[in-house]
């Protein structure tokens, strides 16, 4: 029987030998098309931030090789597949379909991804990274937002036709492009020079996996060290990126980062954070110190309200009532959010720790019974709860907030009536804050004091809220959001006023990061300002304080208002008392571990360097400073620079290092805490003294019971507290 004719709809491969060359050919071919095509729509869109210059072409060339790394992983499938498979298979109908269906769905993909990307990039001034990985495991939150916020329909239509387009113009190259002449060979043969049986192409297929190990273990995406940041994410592969973010999850900070002797690290964070006040105690690796107060302990109730993507930047115009209360309260001009994600938000205002390589430790393992902002709380018999807008499922928010004394109150176990507007975040503001309301009315009629939790969802895309609330059309914009999540507070506000409550309460809002972090260095020293407010009356006289300080300055500066005694392993400080020279920030993303003054901004990297940028009094990043042969007193002026640069970076090793260490080693949690303070505080009242307590856990007569379930867990507290017969 002759062979079919070559070159015709339907017909066999000329050669299963080429046909799998072209095959691959193709798949690669296209990759490289939408890549390139994403960034020229990425020039094209985003010119104010990747404007037209010789970074451009250096990022091209670059960006290639970084695609090429990217298709070393991208082409395994279906090499594996297209290279496994007989001849004969490839030369039946079904098999040459299964292929070409193959091909569809990853044009498809490619085209999906390259989509993905731009809407990435629009919303995150970056390639893929942490955050994509999260998306990819929160779908359900994650495809609501998506189907709200864009056409979803169109979009998709239009992947699907140009993911097709691009399938039929590479299966016309894979069936017909090489134009080999079937008759000229037997079809059992493949045409000279081109032999390509079994033995080899295992061989191809060994060296396609060696190469993408090779990739997998020693590759970093070329960019231009000296480039601004938007020009090294464009030159980047977001499928790199994606896999390397997920690889990335947790680092090992004594693997990847630079470390330094372990005493020496701890007697440096241990001087400065004794500077903030407080005897220390506990042994040399321990940070635990005796936080006293000389004016009399206050207990008011307390709200802290976690703000939804509540910059700095905002404050203001279109924030009337946030912008009232930090007029009559205390208000911070120069707060630093530690990280870019609500969970690095909640870790710090939380824990008052510094951000830990990889993930937060709100959704590590581990993160339950730590000392927490709400251990203080507790042990003063306050009744805790954390409320949520959304399922606290999310970031694993329930799990860490449940593992550390609090009630975990989500939209599932909201009250009917405070159910009336949600999006794929969550119940709007306004529920949140009504269901606030109502669980701290109970508390009061109970005689409890209450210490609340919130989370707000509001100022998140898709920015749909209730309509009528402010002049802004819901979903058109980042400020409508901002706009309600103030008419929000302001409403909650003017109803805590009217309760009878409200003159015992502290009101503390402060956001988890802001709405965008973009500039033009990897961790801009200028981008991390939030909004912080602590207001009460009866509390706070009307302040401002304009020194730099950080997220996890929140819980010491609440706590040392109310005048409380408590053994403290937090790194943090009250931010009222910190001079200019003391001013400091913890600045993260996900890898990239930063740390500043007024001056000078150190950012740690996971291949154990560190870089150190001089800053503007704006916190503006300066041009590096050149090395030039000059007078004698010009050497001495360089010394002087280098030595306080080593010295900063020994700061931020040093405060990074002992934060990774405490964690890992078990040495946040309460019982580590109450054991340190133990070491150098003698127990004043015995374990068998607790037994014989009242039932609910504290002394006979008083005044703030401790709500544990053993006696040996009082003990703990008691020790932690500092909370014996000759303490009170």
């Amino acid at each position: 029987m002759s062979s079919p004719t070559p070159n015709t709809p339907g017909s066999a491969p000329d050669s299963p030998g080429l046909f799998r060359f072209r095959y691959l050919a193709a798949l690669a071919a296209v990759f490289f098309v939408c890549n390139i095509v994403l960034r020229i729509v990425l020039h094209a869109r985003f010119a104010s931030s990747l404007p037209l210059s010789a970074d451009m072409a250096a990022g091209f060339l670059r960006g290639a090789v970084n695609d090429a790394a990217a298709l070393s992983f991208v082409l395994l499938f279906p090499a594996t597949l297209v290279l496994s498979v007989a001849d004969g298979i490839l030369r039946r109908r079904g098999g040459r379909m299964f292929f070409m269906a193959l091909l569809g769905l990853c044009c498809i993909l490619f085209v999906f991804t390259s989509f993905a990307e731009y809407f990435f990039w629009n919303e995150f001034q970056s390639r893929f990274n942490f955050i994509a990985v999260d998306y990819l495991i929160y779908t359900t939150e994650v495809l609501r937002n998506i189907r709200e916020s864009y056409p979803l329909g169109w979009l998709l239509s239009l992947v699907g036709v140009l993911g097709l387009a691009l399938c039929a113009l590479s299966w016309r190259f894979v069936r017909r492009g090489l134009g080999c002449k079937a008759e000229k060979k037997p079809a059992t043969e493949e045409p000279s020079g081109f032999s390509f049986g079994p033995m080899r192409r295992m061989g191809v297929l060994a060296c396609l996996y060696a190469a993408a190990a090779l990739v997998f273990v020693f590759f970093s995406p070329l960019t231009n060290p000296a480039s601004e940041r938007p020009w090294k994410e464009y030159a980047k592969n977001g499928v790199y990126e994606l896999f390397s973010a997920y690889r990335h999850n947790q680092l090992d900070y004594r693997a990847f980062y630079r470390t330094m002797d372990s005493r020496a690290a701890f007697a440096l964070v241990r001087r400065e954070t004794g500077e903030y006040g407080g005897a220390l105690e506990g042994g040399r690796e321990s940070l635990v110190r005796r936080i006293s107060a000389s004016a009399p302990e206050k207990r008011p109730n307390v709200f802290v309200v976690i703000m939804e993507s509540m910059g700095s930047k905002w404050l203001g115009k279109y924030t009337p009532n946030l912008s009232a209360l930090a007029r009559e309260g205390l208000s911070f001009s120069d707060m630093m959010s530690t990280g870019t994600r609500t969970v690095r938000g909640i870790e710090a205002v939380m824990l008052s720790v510094p951000p830990t390589p990889g993930n937060s430790i709100v959704r590590r393992p581990g993160n339950s019974g730590l000392f927490n902002l709400g251990t203080p709380f507790h042990a003063r018999g306050y009744d805790l709860s954390f409320l949520y807008g959304g399922i606290s499922y999310f970031d694993n928010m329930g799990a860490f907030f449940a593992g550390n004394d609090y009630k975990v109150v989500d939209k599932l176990s909201f009250h009917p009536e405070n159910k009336t507007f949600s999006t794929a975040w969550g119940q709007c503001d306004e529920d949140l804050f009504a269901e606030s309301l109502r669980r701290a009315d109970a508390d009061y009629t109970e005689g409890l004091p209450f210490q609340q939790v919130l989370m707000t969802t509001s100022n998140h895309r898709p920015f749909t809220y209730p309509v009528g609330r402010v002049r802004f059309t819901p979903g058109s914009s980042r400020r409508g959001a901002v706009n309600y999540a103030d008419y929000a507070i302001g409403k909650f506000m003017a109803q805590a006023r009217t309760r009878p409550w409200f003159d015992n309460t502290i009101f503390v809002f402060v956001g988890d990061h802001p709405s965008a972090i973009a500039g033009k260095t990897d961790v801009p020293a200028d981008g991390y300002g939030i909004v912080c407010v602590m207001y009460g009356p009866k509390f706070f006289s009307p302040q401002k304080v304009d020194t730099l300080c950080s997220q996890i300055d929140v819980g010491p500066t609440l706590l040392a208002a109310l005048g409380w005694r408590y053994d403290s392993p937090f790194f943090g400080a009250d931010a009222r008392a910190l001079t200019p020279d003391q001013g400091r920030a913890w600045i993260s993303t996900y890898q990239l571990l930063g740390f500043r003054d007024g001056r000078r901004l150190v950012v740690l990297r996971p291949d154990a360097t560190a870089d150190v940028t001089e800053l503007s009094p704006e916190g503006e990043a300066l041009p590096e400073r050149k090395t030039v042969a000059g007078t004698a007193g010009d050497a001495v002026k360089a010394a002087a620079h280098k030595a306080e640069d080593a010295a900063m970076v020994q700061r931020a090793v040093a405060s990074y290092q002992c934060a990774y260490d405490l964690f890992v080693g078990g040495k946040l949690t309460e019982t580590a805490v109450a054991s340190a303070g133990a070491e150098t505080r003698p127990v004043k009242k015995p374990a068998a003294a607790l037994a014989s307590s009242d039932p609910a856990g504290g002394r006979q007569g008083e005044e703030s019971p401790l709500l544990e379930k053993d006696a040996r867990k009082d003990l703990g507290m008691r020790l932690l507290l500092g909370l014996g017969d000759g303490d009170r």
